[in-house]
């Protein structure tokens, strides 16, 4: 019970990495604010911390849009009375050849990977900065410290989510608020299925020196380190949790 009486927002949390980061807290003590433009998933989530007796509610969030953002923070300051920790993790995918990547195409993964990530945390901030502690999370991804082909614009938007944390890390660490991100490798979540097909996790598989595609409680798990007292001493990093795929030539 690392995060009793704790509060967490996670964002993007109806399905994927950010539901097993969410019900992960919830197991742990936290009380969770489920983030997503879906309410139907995202309800499902609340009734799933719920039942075993824990503490959850759900908001309807676009992050790319600061009103939604504002309304967010408030609606949760209103109900908890404070924020300890702010996981940001929603987030789109897509790619293209280089050369057919439209400029659309970079703007719409800009909006929502980078700017989807600068707003919840311009909006938690000043109240962590008031009480002098806070934990913020951001999930960024393999294909921001490799060369991911096919992927320049997702991967230039994961890579400007290490730079944020950097400098947020920084910024913030005379307020005892500390700043660092996760970069998953290919995950068993719905975006990845999306995104490939059989043939195609089968080859992703056979790429990971641990053998297998990552399950979304493996990035949770690294979530609440980042996310607890056990990390106070960590800032400012990027943890990889990819099976070993980026330490491959």
């Amino acid at each position: 019970m690392r995060f009793t009486d704790k509060v967490a927002i996670v964002t993007g949390s109806s399905r994927g990495m950010g539901k097993a980061t969410a019900l992960a807290l919830a197991r742990e003590g936290a009380k969770v604010v489920i983030v997503d433009i879906d309410p139907s998933k995202g309800e499902d989530v609340v009734r799933g911390i719920e039942k075993p007796g824990g503490e959850a509610i759900f908001l309807r969030a676009d992050v790319s849009k600061r009103a939604d953002v504002e309304r967010m923070v408030q609606a949760t300051l209103d109900r908890f009375g404070k924020i300890d920790i702010l996981v940001n993790n929603a987030g789109i995918h897509d790619g293209a050849s280089f050369t057919e990547e439209k400029e659309e195409m970079w703007q719409r993964l800009f909006r929502v990977n980078v700017m989807g990530t600068v707003l919840p945390s311009q909006g938690v901030v000043p109240e962590m900065m008031k009480r002098k502690k806070g934990k913020i999370v951001h999930i960024s991804s393999k294909a921001a410290v490799v060369g991911e082909p096919y992927h320049a614009a997702y991967s230039a938007s994961k890579g400007a989510v290490l730079a944020l944390t950097r400098a947020m890390a920084i910024e913030l660490a005379p307020y005892n608020i500390t700043v660092n991100a996760l970069c998953p490798g290919p995950t068993y979540t719905d975006m990845l299925l999306k995104a490939t097909d059989a043939a195609q996790r089968e080859d992703l598989t056979a790429s990971v020196p641990l053998g297998r595609l990552g399950q979304p409680e493996d990035i949770a798990g690294a979530v609440l380190y980042l996310a607890s007292e056990e990390s106070d001493w960590c800032t400012g990093q990027a943890i990889s949790v990819d099976g070993g795929m980026s330490i491959l030539k």
